[in-house]
């Protein structure tokens, strides 16, 4: 018997090491509250490191253009970058894309730290033409761009040259431990950073433009004058138990104080998001909070928001709406809008969405309160564009793919999963839509969830309204509209050196500060309130891009 040949030497095991979340991060030697999940055994140099996309954005300088992320030279799309579910956000793993670009990662404990050195500033340049609102900073090392609050901080060195310059622009430079602070840009220029040679582009840069923003920034004449016809705006402390909060309370009699309420959102598209100054400031809304809930990585609404009887994005699994027009009171109530196609033999067909970002199976709608165009945003997808209630066109995947244009007073429906389309050209088509409870009727609609008081009672039920078992356990920021004594209010939550308030907790703080009704508006770090051009307070310290808000108008 021939002796057999020696076994192959075993490959190396790969070992990924533990996993260690946590909710505090030290960013430049600031603290902030975010979460974060760290695996690997050495305690500077992950194996892997999910880190909000949020916190990417805010607190780094990443940038997104065109569903790829960006920062200092490097790009990489979106959907190629490993996530996973962090809290209430969308981690994303940067651990080599961090360490590659020179910062330090130490963990300790539950506490995260990044550090980047201070890079030195060597010559500011002034665009010309189309980009004469451009200033390019040119750097001898990459460096954090930060937004919090309202001013927008960069790690790095300057001479008192480079400050005037900066003053002159109008920019308000201030040196601080960290480096350079831009008061009140945070919002107001728009950041992108390059490579070979390190440099950060700042666009929106004015110096008239940005006189008038800081003078509405900080017009607090004309917040009191608002505050003298009987608006409430304060900050105050509340216990829920034995949990302190930080609560911001605005509103009143909003008809007697000649204000109302709006939705605040993007006029031409519901594609995309912004910071809500840009949300706030079209409507010239003197408070405003953030807005029902959106896909981070999409951009695209996730719930109901209809303005002036203009459904720009359905409702999705029965959640929560405030509603209203132009009576005193709003109504709140959970929404699911029963929408049919019926062809003309008479079969009927169910429509589960209209103009939504929420994706499933089955047969959609989309108008053009959508957008100018459609694109899909799954994997298969075939649509029939309705016109006049006759069908005019089929569109394949491959030709829906290069976008179609939505006219006005016409229906895309869009195909998902395999769902057969149910006509073909030629035929004639009717839709119809309406919801039992007649909220689908209000002027103006928004959608967040749960609903957490009616009529003065407890009515949390966050599974029927299709959240997560993850989602109802969180404590985080919160943003609440409701109604009750001395009228309507927009409030925001968080906690006071710890975690912020359960739903439970939010519930129990509306009804103790005397609301009868309350909706949970989208929070964590999408909580924000603006007044008067000025944020003063983000769930999470820096400023957020949202889908969407609400804010109170002059009549």
């Amino acid at each position: 018997m021939l002796p057999l040949p020696p076994l192959p030497e075993p490959l190396p095991e790969l070992r990924l090491g533990p996993s260690v979340r946590g909710e505090q991060v030290f960013i430049g030697g600031r603290k902030l509250r975010s979460s974060w999940s760290w695996r690997g055994n050495n305690r500077v140099r992950p194996t892997q490191l999910w880190l909000p996309l949020d916190l990417l954005e805010s607190q780094l300088g990443f940038r997104r253009i065109d569903q790829k992320l960006e920062w200092f030279g490097r790009s990489r799309a979106l959907v190629e970058i490993p996530r996973i579910t962090l809290g209430d956000e969308v981690g994303l793993e940067v651990a080599e894309w961090l360490l590659s670009t020179g910062v330090s990662l130490r963990r300790n404990g539950d506490v995260l730290e990044l550090t980047l050195p201070r890079a030195r500033l060597q010559k500011l340049r002034r665009g010309r033409g189309a980009t004469a609102d451009r200033l390019v900073l040119d750097l001898d090392a990459p460096v954090l761009i930060q937004r919090l609050g309202n001013d927008l901080h960069l790690n790095l060195q300057f001479n008192p040259a480079q400050r005037h310059t900066l003053d002159k622009l109008g920019l308000r430079p201030q040196l601080q431990p960290h480096g350079l602070v831009l008061q009140g840009q945070a919002t107001r220029l728009r950041s992108l950073s390059l490579a070979d040679p390190w440099r950060v582009v700042l666009d929106g840069v004015n110096p008239v433009a940005s006189a008038t923003a800081m003078q509405r920034t900080l017009h607090s004449p004309t917040v009191a004058a608002w505050l003298r016809r009987g608006l409430v705006l304060e900050r105050r402390l509340v216990k829920v138990g034995v949990k302190p909060l930080e609560l911001v309370r605005a509103g009143g009699d909003l008809p007697a104080i000649g204000l109302a309420l709006r939705p605040l959102t993007m006029a031409n598209s519901q594609t995309g998001l912004r910071f809500l100054p840009q949300l706030a400031q079209p409507a010239q809304a003197v408070v405003a909070v953030n807005g029902g809930f959106f896909n981070r990585i999409n951009e695209m609404p996730l719930g109901a928001l209809r303005l002036n009887s203009r459904w720009l994005s359905g409702p999705i699994l029965n959640r929560g709406v405030v509603a209203w027009d132009n009576a005193r009171r709003l109504r709140f109530g959970r929404l699911q809008l029963q929408q049919t196609l019926r062809t003309g033999s008479g079969r009927r067909h169910r429509l589960d969405q209209l103009n939504s970002g929420y994706v499933k199976r089955g047969l959609s709608r989309y108008t053009r309160a959508w957008g100018p165009t459609y694109r899909p945003l799954s994997g298969q997808e075939e649509a029939l564009l309705i016109v006049g209630g006759v069908v005019k066109a089929h569109f394949a995947h491959e030709r829906l793919k290069r976008g179609v244009v939505i006219p006005d007073q016409t229906d895309l429906v869009v195909s998902r999963g395999g769902a057969p389309l149910p006509a073909k050209p030629g035929d004639r088509i009717r839709i119809t839509s309406g919801s039992r409870s007649g909220l689908d009727q209000m002027q103006n609609v928004l959608g967040g969830g749960p609903l957490l008081l009616q009529n003065g009672r407890i009515v949390l039920n966050g599974r029927a309204e299709g959240f997560s078992s993850g989602f109802l356990a969180l404590a985080a920021s919160r943003t609440v509209v409701g109604q009750g004594q001395g009228g309507t209010w927009l409030l925001t939550m968080r906690g006071i050196g710890g975690g912020g308030p359960t739903l439970l907790e939010t519930a129990l703080a509306a009804k103790q500060l005397g609301l009868r009704d309350a909706l949970n508006l989208d929070g964590g770090s999408s909580t924000t309130v603006v007044a008067g051009g000025s944020t003063v307070m983000n769930g999470r310290g820096g400023p957020p891009r949202i889908h969407n808000g609400l804010g109170l108008i002059p009549l």
